[in-house]
């Protein structure tokens, strides 16, 4: 079969980013010219010595456009039946993936797809490729080739849950637009799976943390010892589902989350081997390497889960991410919304609430990147809450336009006497929804238990009383954290920490 010129991902129907510069790419011969015709328009670039191609043409303002043509070395491709309109990446790990027919209302959203709701809503799933062969090009597992589908009953069940939520609330928010999510993501995965693993070893405590105990687990061994490895991991994988199953057909109330936390979890993670997905650098390998050639409009980022056993690292990985990411993408600016994690009980202490703390400050520093919390819509023992509309539609809510861009956060903290007060964005008016408990650091590094207190609200500045020597201030600081401070939109004050500052004391200014 001969090679396409395009790579995968270009195809008949998709949807391109409108209103935006938008990048075509593949591979051809070394060195051959590339000729993309467009809008009677002939474009032409050289591909590099590894054979990649690509080509930045103009914005286009309407939504269809009825054929697109690549020429090289006498072979052509054209694309057919072109879309624009708003073009989302989403990304992460598996509660990004987590399938829409896998959610608690898929029945009911199947029947409004077959009534015709939602339309003009298209995805595309990258392959979720664990290892290539560098020599033969073979690709483990076997994956065949995805298609950009249109969002209808037959279709949606394979795509995000949270993505589809929050294209059809953007859809009702303004339904004059086409909307798209390119899925690039996969369950169980650290932020170093996304990343260069050249980028890891150029950093002395990534390669220490990450890459150096891979390379320790896999030494010395031959692919029948991986092989016995991942046989008796997948043993214990099976009988835990069969326990699983078994506790829940005796307990038909019981929900999953009860189950999980009675009967433990799913054993977690496999061994490592040098074709696992799970090695340093792999997804950014396999399935990366599969957006390197496109353009989008908006860039969801929802991971953190299997980072919490390091989290110190957390902050290193993400800010590397977000501008590897975006380099890739030829788009410095690119907007982010990313995810602040839900709450999840079964983790080390804290560690989920480090990764939150991570994000809310990387947001924070970074112009073009938004918080969205969900930290308040998350289950105790359950890694994969099966409702995901709300945090989809929160989602949605945010990136339309015509709300706040993100979910509150504080800033302009000011201590005086047994006062402290502090600021709270994207908000109008705040609402207190039960008992808000809070921890002080009276000495550096010990924290007070949570304790209740009466809070005052002043349009979007909050006041509670501090003890005097005070050196934080903590909310929601915990894997599972109770929230009770919210906008007038139900979007919850995302939890924080905060270390005060001399800045911060009115009465030694």
């Amino acid at each position: 079969m001969a090679r396409k010129l395009l790579a995968d991902i270009f195809q008949d129907g998709m949807v391109l980013p409108i209103h935006k510069d938008f990048r075509l790419g593949g591979q051809a011969a070394s060195g051959a010219a590339v000729t993309v015709s467009f809008l009677g328009e002939a474009y032409q670039v050289q591909a590099d010595e590894q054979g990649h191609w690509q080509v930045t043409l103009p914005a286009y303002d309407q939504q269809e456009l009825d054929e697109l043509t690549v020429t090289s070395g006498g072979k052509t491709q054209c694309l057919r039946g072109l879309h624009f309109g708003r073009v989302l990446l989403l990304s992460g790990q598996s509660n990004i993936e987590y399938r829409l027919k896998d959610d608690a209302e898929f029945a009911h959203v199947k029947a409004d797809l077959a009534a015709g709701h939602h339309p003009n809503l298209y995805y595309y799933n990258c392959p979720q490729i664990d290892y290539r062969d560098p020599e033969t090009g073979t690709v483990k597992p076997a994956a065949a080739e995805e298609k950009w589908q249109e969002v209808n009953a037959e279709t949606a069940g394979e795509m995000s849950a949270i993505g589809f939520y929050c294209l059809a609330k953007l859809q009702k928010l303004d339904p004059s637009q086409i909307y798209a999510a390119v899925d690039c993501f996969k369950g169980g995965t650290s932020a170093s799976n996304w990343l260069p693993v050249d980028l890891l070893k150029d950093d002395p405590e990534l390669q220490a943390a990450f890459v150096d105990p891979y390379e320790a687990a896999i030494k010395g061994k031959s692919w029948a010892d991986f092989d016995r490895e991942t046989a008796k991991w997948q043993a214990a994988v099976d009988q835990h589902n069969a326990d699983l199953k078994q506790y829940l057909d005796q307990h038909p109330e019981s929900s999953l989350s009860q189950a999980k936390n009675i009967v433990g979890h799913t054993p977690w993670p496999p061994p490592m081997r040098p074709d696992s997905y799970l090695r340093p650098g792999a997804l950014y390998e396999t399935m990366v390497s599969q957006i390197q050639d496109i353009t989008v409009t908006d860039w969801i980022w929802y991971q953190g889960e299997n980072d919490t056993d390091r989290p110190r690292y957390y902050s290193k990985l993400l800010n590397l991410l977000l501008k590897t990411w975006r380099r890739l993408l030829a788009d410095p600016s690119l907007p982010v919304k990313l995810i602040q994690l839900p709450g999840y009980a079964d983790n080390p202490e804290n560690s989920v609430a480090l990764i939150r703390q991570t994000q809310l400050e990387t947001a924070r520093k970074d112009p073009y990147v938004d918080l969205v919390s969900i930290a308040d819509l998350g289950e105790a023992h359950n890694i994969h809450p099966t409702h995901k509309r709300s945090a989809g539609e929160r989602l949605g809510i945010c990136m339309s336009g015509e709300s706040y861009p993100a979910t509150p956060q504080v800033t302009a903290f000011k201590q005086e006497g047994d006062q402290i007060s502090f600021k709270v964005t994207n908000s109008f008016k705040l609402e207190v929804t039960g008992e808000v408990r809070v921890s002080f650091q009276v000495e550096k590094q010990t924290w007070l238990p949570d304790q209740p207190v009466k809070l005052q609200l002043k349009g979007q500045t909050v006041s509670l009383p501090c003890p005097d020597k005070a050196t934080g201030l903590r909310y929601g600081y915990a894997n599972y954290p109770d929230l009770a401070i919210y906008n007038e939109l139900g979007a919850p004050l995302a939890p924080f920490e905060k270390i005060f500052s001399k800045n911060d004391k009115v009465n030694e200014q």
